[in-house]
């Protein structure tokens, strides 16, 4: 035991806690870590929207289709703002951030018959993108495996 009563294993002397390095290294390491395993974190969730964004859009595909039906006369689905976005009349969806839509033709029109004028959209992300068509003989879509 020492002069103050205490023991000197005890954490009191000069070896007791952390230097300012130490605490450096653990802090430099804690952020190096950070950054490597962030960006794998992101990644998938960035691919999830993509993937919900495309089911929205076989959705309201098919919600247009149906429209077209019920109603007896013509529903045009266009792509709008600069690919951010799509839609039909009062039915308009905007997609995540990240998420672009290019469709070919810029306008799939679905016929009271139930067909349609057909095309292809596609769906990009960062790194990954997916495709639906319409076809135009029946007006349905398919969604392949992405």
């Amino acid at each position: 035991m020492s002069a103050t009563g205490s023991h000197p294993s005890a954490g009191n002397g000069p070896d007791a806690g952390a230097t300012l390095i130490e605490m450096l290294v653990v802090v430099g390491v804690m952020g190096l870590v950070a950054v490597l395993v962030f960006p794998a974190w992101i990644s998938p969730l960035q691919r999830i929207q993509l993937y919900e964004a495309r089911a929205a859009l076989v959705s309201h595909l098919r919600d247009a289709r149906a429209d077209s039906i019920r109603q007896g006369a013509p529903v045009r689905l266009e792509v709008t703002n600069g690919g951010r976005g799509y839609g039909w009349e009062e039915h308009r969806t905007g997609l995540p951030a990240g998420v672009v839509i290019d469709s070919d033709p810029g306008t799939i029109v679905f016929f009271a018959d139930g067909s349609s004028s057909g095309g292809e959209l596609k769906m990009s992300g960062r790194r990954r993108s997916l495709s639906v068509s319409v076809d135009p003989a029946s007006g349905l879509t398919e969604a392949p495996p992405g």
